[in-house]
C-alpha cells in the first residue's frame, strides 16, 4: 500500500485543466485582506495610478507556498494570483477572493482619491470582486462612516464614490468593516527547544490580546507586521418588526454605553441601512445612470501578527 502511494497518482495529469485547478484550490490560503492607501509621493509628475498608491504592509509577497510543490501546482496558482505593484511593493493577489481595504482613517477626500486611482488600474477594473470600507467606532461617537458626517456634502461624495465604483466591472460585494481587532502569535526559540504560544481570542469582546512583551525596534520591524487576516461576516439578531404589537416604552440610547465593548447590532444595521438608502436615493434620482451598485455586507476583521525571536522575548 505504501509503495503504491509513493508512486503518486499519474492519472492526475490526464484530468481536465478546470478539475485540476479546482483540486489545487483546496490547498490555497483563505481569502486575505490588503489595506491600500495613497502614497506620500503621489504628487510626483508623470506618476502612474499604481505609483500613487501603496500597501499599508510594504513587504513583497510571493505566490502561496503551494506554488512550489510542482510545475502543475505553480501554473494553477499563477492562473489565480496576479502580481499587483503599488509604489514598488509587489503582492500576488487573487482578485476573485482577496479583498482590498480602504480603512476609516482616510478622510473623505483621500478616500475618493484612492478609489479613483484604483479604478484607473486595468487589472483591478477587470477582475476585482470585493472591496471593503473601514468604519469609525467609539464609546461616545458610536458607529459611523465619514461620508455620512453632517459636516460633509454626503450627496456629492456618495455620487463620486459610486461613479468610481461603477468602473469595476466584476465588483459583486462592498463590505463595511464594522469592527477590527488584533491577535498575536509568539514563537520563542530557546537554546535547547522551540516553544510556540499560538494566538487565540480569550473573549469576543477583547479588541486587543497580548501574551508577550514587544521590543519596538528596527530589528523586529517586519515581525510586527500583520502575518495574516481573518474577515468574518457580521451576524447579529435581526428584529422582526412585524411581530411588535406595542411601542417601545423606553427610548433606545443614542450613544454607545461605556459597558459596550464593540458596536451594537442596531448600530451596525442603522449604518448599513443608511448606506443602502443613499444608494437607492441616488439611483432613483438618476445620479448614477443605469449602474447597479454591488451588494452590501458587514464584517469584522482580525489582524493576526506573528514573529520569531532568538532571545527569550523580543
Amino acid at each position: 500500500m505504501i509503495e503504491s502511494l509513493q508512486g503518486g497518482f499519474p492519472q492526475f495529469s490526464r484530468l481536465p485543466l478546470e478539475l485540476r485547478d479546482q483540486i489545487w484550490g483546496y490547498a490555497l490560503p483563505e481569502p486575505r485582506v490588503y489595506e491600500v492607501i495613497d502614497s506620500p509621493s503621489s504628487s510626483t509628475p508623470q506618476s502612474t495610478p499604481a505609483s500613487r498608491l501603496m500597501f499599508a504592509d510594504v513587504r513583497n509577497e510571493p505566490p502561496p507556498a503551494i506554488a512550489r510543490v510542482c510545475h502543475d501546482a505553480r501554473q494553477a496558482v499563477l492562473r489565480r494570483y496576479k502580481p499587483l505593484v503599488f509604489s514598488g511593493t509587489v503582492k500576488h493577489i487573487d482578485l476573485s477572493r482577496d479583498i482590498i481595504l480602504l480603512d476609516s482613517y482616510l478622510q473623505v477626500k483621500r478616500l475618493l482619491k484612492v478609489i479613483r486611482l484604483l479604478s484607473q488600474i486595468e487589472v483591478l477594473r477587470k477582475s476585482i470582486y470585493r472591496l471593503a470600507l473601514g468604519t469609525s467606532w467609539g464609546l461616545y461617537t458610536g458607529l459611523h462612516l465619514r461620508m455620512f458626517h453632517k459636516t460633509v456634502q454626503t450627496k456629492r461624495n456618495m455620487t463620486k464614490f459610486l461613479e468610481h465604483l461603477s468602473k469595476f466591472r466584476r465588483l459583486k460585494t462592498l463590505i463595511l468593516v464594522v469592527y477590527q481587532r488584533s491577535a498575536f502569535n509568539l514563537k520563542l526559540r530557546w537554546p535547547s527547544e522551540h516553544q510556540s504560544l499560538s494566538w487565540r481570542h480569550y473573549d469576543l469582546w477583547q479588541p486587543y490580546h497580548y501574551n508577550f512583551n514587544v521590543n519596538f525596534n528596527f530589528d523586529n520591524y517586519f515581525l510586527r507586521r500583520p502575518h495574516q487576516s481573518m474577515l468574518v461576516k457580521y451576524e447579529s439578531e435581526v428584529v422582526d418588526k412585524t411581530n411588535i404589537t406595542c411601542p417601545q416604552v423606553a427610548p433606545r440610547q443614542p450613544k454607545q454605553q461605556p459597558q459596550d465593548p464593540q458596536p451594537c447590532g442596531h448600530q451596525v444595521h442603522e449604518l448599513k441601512d443608511t448606506f443602502e438608502r443613499w444608494m437607492l436615493k441616488l439611483e432613483k434620482e438618476g445620479c448614477i445612470g443605469e449602474y447597479q451598485p454591488p451588494a452590501l455586507e458587514t464584517a469584522t476583521l482580525t489582524w493576526i501578527y506573528a514573529g520569531v525571536s532568538n532571545a527569550s522575548f523580543y
